[in-house]
C-alpha cells in the first residue's frame, strides 16, 4: 500500500459513513409517510409487517454506521498519529488537512497561504517522506 492509499482510508470511510447516514435518513422518510389508522375492523397484517420489517432494515443499518463510525475514528486516528511522526510542520499541516478534515486544495491553499502549484508540489514530497517514514518503521 502506497501512502496515497494508506492516508485515503479515511476518506473512503468517511464517505461510507455519509452513505449509510443518507440511506438511514431515506428509509425513516419513507417509513414516516406510512400512516396509520385505527379502527374496529381488523386488517391484514401484511402493511403492518412491512412496516416492521422497513423498521428493522433501519435498525440493521444503524449497527452498521455505528461499526463504521468506531472503524472510521480509529482509522483517522492512526493516520494522525502516523502523519505527526513526519516531523516537518507544512507536511503534517497539509496532510492533516487533506486526509483527516478533506478539504480541497483551494482550501488549503488558502488556508497555508501558499499557490495551488506549491501545494501540489509540497504534498507529493510529504507523500514521498511518508513513505519513506513508513518504509523505514516497518524494518
Amino acid at each position: 500500500m502506497n501512502a496515497k492509499e494508506y492516508l485515503s482510508r479515511g476518506i473512503n470511510l468517511e464517505r461510507h459513513v455519509q452513505n449509510l447516514t443518507d440511506e438511514i435518513e431515506h428509509y425513516k422518510c419513507l417509513v414516516s409517510k406510512c400512516s396509520v389508522t385505527y379502527s374496529d375492523v381488523p386488517k391484514s397484517t401484511a402493511e403492518n409487517y412491512r412496516l416492521e420489517e422497513c423498521t428493522q432494515k433501519i435498525i440493521d443499518l444503524q449497527k452498521e454506521l455505528s461499526e463504521a463510525m468506531l472503524d472510521l475514528v480509529n482509522v483517522k486516528c492512526d493516520i494522525t498519529r502516523a502523519i505527526h511522526r513526519l516531523g516537518n510542520y507544512d507536511y503534517e499541516d497539509l496532510l492533516v488537512k487533506r486526509y483527516i478534515f478533506c478539504k480541497s486544495w483551494d482550501v488549503i491553499s488558502d488556508e497555508m497561504h501558499y499557490s495551488p502549484q506549491h501545494i501540489y508540489r509540497l504534498h507529493g514530497e510529504a507523500l514521498k517522506d511518508f513513505f519513506k517514514m513508513r518504509l523505514n518503521e516497518s524494518k
